[in-house]
């Protein structure tokens, strides 16, 4: 019974056991596991390749599932219910934060940046990452999501000719967002502050992490509900 209970733990994808409870994202986060652009690796080959104990992570994801789960999982009822939950829960979030933390990686930089000269490194990458990933968020707004919205209708958008270019195009950029966000967190000490840092750089670390987080939820849910879905509807409807 342990050894099928660990078997079938085993051979789930990472995307898919936080599809079914997103609280489980929480463990993955503390080991590392990335749900979102790797969801689709099974989580023992995801932690074989980080070294990491199988059974260790499995009892970690356990602890989570005897909590009550906090997200509401409606948005998975249909395709235009993920979307505007995606749109008004995710986008919202990131277009207030991203200028809200330009501004903070513009001071810090400026008043601790000959203190520890990663910040203007991390200013110049957070201002190329912040024009990319607003100019992404319109494109899904303004071409993907309508067309989604048409499949799921029974109608064809005029152009491209498959949901899969535009699907395609947004996979590789939500893997450029995840190395910006890995850049972030190597210039940051994980978003550890040092000891004599101050309130807005301290402000700045937390809004990073708070970002990083929302931003794995984000990709997660496009990358393993949305997108697939969408392909599926195409290729039902050929």
């Amino acid at each position: 019974m342990i050894e099928d209970r660990i078997q079938d733990w085993a051979e789930r994808s990472l995307g898919a056991l936080v599809l079914e409870r997103p609280g489980r994202s929480v463990a993955l986060e503390h080991f590392g596991l990335d749900y979102c652009c790797g969801g689709k690796e099974r989580l023992a080959t995801a932690c074989e390749r980080k070294g990491l104990e199988l059974g260790t992570v499995i009892a970690a994801l356990e602890r989570v599932d005897a909590s009550p789960e906090r997200e509401d999982l409606t948005w998975q009822a249909s395709p235009l219910m993920a979307i505007n939950h995606i749109v008004s829960t995710h986008h919202a979030y990131t277009k207030e934060a991203l200028p809200r933390l330009q501004r903070l990686t513009q001071r810090v930089a400026r008043v601790h940046g000959l203190q520890d000269p990663r910040l203007v490194t991390l200013e110049a990458s957070f201002e190329t990452f912040a024009l990319e990933t607003l100019d992404h968020m319109d494109k899904e707004e303004r071409m993907l999501f309508p067309m989604i919205q048409a499949l799921s209708m029974g109608e064809r958008w005029p152009l491209p000719p498959t949901v899969q270019f535009p699907i395609n195009c947004m996979l590789r950029e939500h893997d450029q967002h995840a190395a910006h966000l890995e850049a972030f967190r190597a210039l940051t000490d994980g978003y550890v502050p040092p000891e004599n840092a101050c309130g807005t750089w301290r402000a700045l670390l937390d809004g990073l992490q708070d970002l990083e987080q929302d931003l794995h939820r984000h990709i997660h849910k496009e990358n393993s509900f949305l997108f697939p879905l969408a392909i599926e509807l195409e290729q039902a409807a050929s």
